[in-house]
């Protein structure tokens, strides 16, 4: 049974801003869901936004903490303050989460055509303007993995003339140094951060260490913009594996695995462009290129492995504003292509892999104003994929293991419609759609359960497919403002990993189905209070599990925060995060323990004093000790 533990934090933060940031306006905000800027009040879907201020006041060190707050979001943390191979849930797909739920960077994807997981800790909490989560199926708009739901990571991209440097210490040896600089020159501007974080860790064997430098400079040229994106990072930290539950009560920060060790590095680079070709017509493209190489070193099985990761993308999209009829209505047309390789060297304890994957794909989307209030949604998309793996010959104690070799084509279509009601002071809005998922390349091989022979599963495993309704309503009274939602996502062919017969296959049928509420009070001028509470229930439609429930999706969870803001005393936050019962990982049959809810408490304390911010946190400030997984 695997358990994980993130014990209290405690860190003090100094920061020089060389020239003052402006303050950010969170009125009419405007969103990126339609991969262009959109006004939010118009979409069919309740997008829960992260502002830079939420962000500067949070406890959080790093990304994945920051979303633990959210509505409709279950984040499992493996190694400690950095969030290194964090997973983010978004509506309830547990042990698959990571291949259900889409994470973006400016609109670039950071999930690989493999099963790796996401690399937080290269982006820096400084670099990030604003961050939004769209819930349910993102499949029109952004094709594979993004079942669950997409988070976009927005970064700054202001240009101002501003400077920052911050240091941080914390228990457990933790020290950080983040920075950034930016500014411009006539139409030209830049952004650059850097930030490096070491950590002794909680448990034993849970060292780590990172550092990332990440920009983007760019020119505006009348209404046009060309740009260039780029990151260069480095992460390494133990392993301290899985520990039963025995000695998680006995000795929670033992190692089950005290030598094992993974060192990840890369980088990514991303041209775009950005041109108003006419009134009503507006071109956007990005070319990117991504490499990650990462090497593990497991001592505890005497084996060493190397994978390599590439992917290669080009997103071309026009919006074309126009009218249908006396109606106004603009139209997102794009499309997408994505080609990734990855490459895995075990060094003889097992067979040597690569497996490529490439993604055609064209969508259009279509937002038609049927009144001044009343808008209608109406989106498709046709993806293409083909994949390619080979798995090398290899001996097993001293048996040649023959090779394996096979490839796949397949074809999904996608569809979202909506229609939203949007007043000054709420909104209501209902949707339908299809999503899909591809197998990724991690799961093209398998072996087969009664000769135990290696097989190629690519062919064999069928795309993932879900039909999803949701309707949801959203309102700002003066010192009241708040959201819910209710959703169901039918989910046929679902991919995940049968434990039973050590392979992964489609599962039953299963149905995820809940609702998201949140609610925020400004009860006095320098009060402020924000609650919020999600019910997921994800179960098996049919077959021999029909009722059980999916493992690691908690039915209930729950999230608080009260905020005391005096000019003259400083800033003060306290956050509460409740987490409900959950199945272990891969228990399908639901005959294992559950594991326990927990909620922990999290503090932080900014007082300014002329040009420096001095910040207190304390995370799990109780001790709680608890497991995630």
């Amino acid at each position: 049974m695997k358990k994980t533990i993130i014990s209290s934090l405690i860190g003090l933060t100094f920061a020089t801003p060389i020239y003052s940031a402006e303050n950010i306006q969170l009125d009419d905000i405007v969103v990126s869901a339609t991969r262009f800027n959109e006004p939010q009040g118009s979409l069919a879907t309740n997008i829960n936004i992260i502002t830079n201020q939420d962000i500067q006041l949070s406890p959080a060190t790093n990304i994945p903490d920051l979303l633990r707050m959210q509505s409709g979001l279950n984040v499992t943390s493996l190694y400690g303050n950095e969030g290194i191979d964090a997973t983010v849930d978004v509506r309830g797909f547990g042990d698959v989460a990571t291949n259900n739920t889409l994470i973006l960077l400016d609109g670039l994807r950071l999930n690989g055509v493999d099963s790796s997981s996401i690399q937080w800790a290269t982006i820096p909490l400084k670099a990030i303007d604003h961050i939004e989560i769209i819930p349910g199926g993102g499949s029109v708009l952004f094709g594979d993995r993004a079942s669950g739901g997409v988070v976009n990571i927005i970064t700054d991209k202001s240009g101002r003339n501003a400077a920052s440097a911050t240091a941080s210490v914390g228990s457990y040896g933790y020290k950080s140094l983040d920075g950034y600089v930016s500014g411009n020159i006539s139409d030209a501007y830049f952004n650059s951060f850097i930030h490096t974080a070491d950590s002794n860790g909680w448990r034993q064997n849970s060292a780590s260490n990172s550092w990332a430098v990440s920009g983007r400079g760019g020119i505006n040229f009348n209404a046009n913009e060309a740009f260039v994106d780029y990151s260069v990072y480095r992460i390494a930290n133990g392993l301290p594996g899985s520990v039963n539950s025995a000695t998680f009560g006995t000795n929670p920060r033992s190692a089950r695995t005290p030598f094992d060790t993974q060192t990840k590095d890369g980088f990514r680079i991303r041209p775009g462009l950005s041109l108003m070709l006419t009134d009503n017509l507006e071109l956007a493209s990005e070319f990117s290129f991504l490499q990650e190489n990462q090497k593990f070193n497991y001592v505890s099985f005497a084996s060493t492995s190397d994978r390599q990761m590439k992917t290669f993308s080009v997103t071309p999209r026009v919006k074309w504003s126009h009218d249908l009829g006396q109606l106004k209505s603009n139209t997102v047309f794009g499309f997408d292509y994505y080609h990734g390789k990855v490459t895995a060297d075990y060094h003889g304890s097992f067979g040597n892999q690569d497996a490529t994957q490439t993604s055609q794909a064209l969508y259009a989307e279509n937002n038609t104003e049927l009144t001044q209030n009343l808008n209608l949604n109406l989106g498709l998309r046709r993806q293409h994929v083909k994949q390619v793996a080979n798995q090398a010959e290899y001996l097993s104690f001293g048996f040649p293991v023959p090779a394996v070799t096979g490839n796949a084509a397949r074809n999904q279509n996608a569809y979202d419609l909506g229609i939203t009601y949007h007043q000054p002071s709420w909104g209501a809005y209902a949707k339908a759609g299809r999503s899909f998922r591809f197998a990724n390349t991690d799961e093209l091989f398998g072996f087969d359960p009664i000769t135990f022979q290696p097989t190629f599963f690519g062919d064999i495993i069928k795309p993932q497919t879900a039909l999803n309704y949701e309707t949801g309503i959203n309102f700002h009274l003066d010192a009241l403002s708040g959201k819910a939602a209710l959703y169901t996502a039918n989910v046929s062919d679902e991919i995940g990993f049968d434990s039973t017969q050590q392979i992964n296959t489609n599962l039953d049928s299963t149905r995820h189905q809940g609702i998201e509420t949140e609610l925020s009070w400004q009860m006095l001028p320098n009060l402020k209070t924000k609650v919020s509470y999600t019910y997921d229930s994800a179960e098996f439609r049919n077959g021999l599990n029909k009722g059980n429930t999916l493992p690691s999706v908690p039915q209930n969870s729950a999230h608080a925060q009260l905020l005391w803001d005096r000019p003259s005393f400083g800033k003060y936050v306290a956050q509460l995060n409740y987490v409900g019962e959950r199945r272990t990982v891969g228990d399908f049959a639901n005959t294992l323990n559950k594991l326990p809810s927990f909620t922990t408490l999290d503090l932080r304390a900014n007082w300014e004093i002329k040009q420096f911010t001095i910040s207190l946190n304390a995370l799990n400030v109780t001790d709680k000790k608890y497991s995630q997984t």
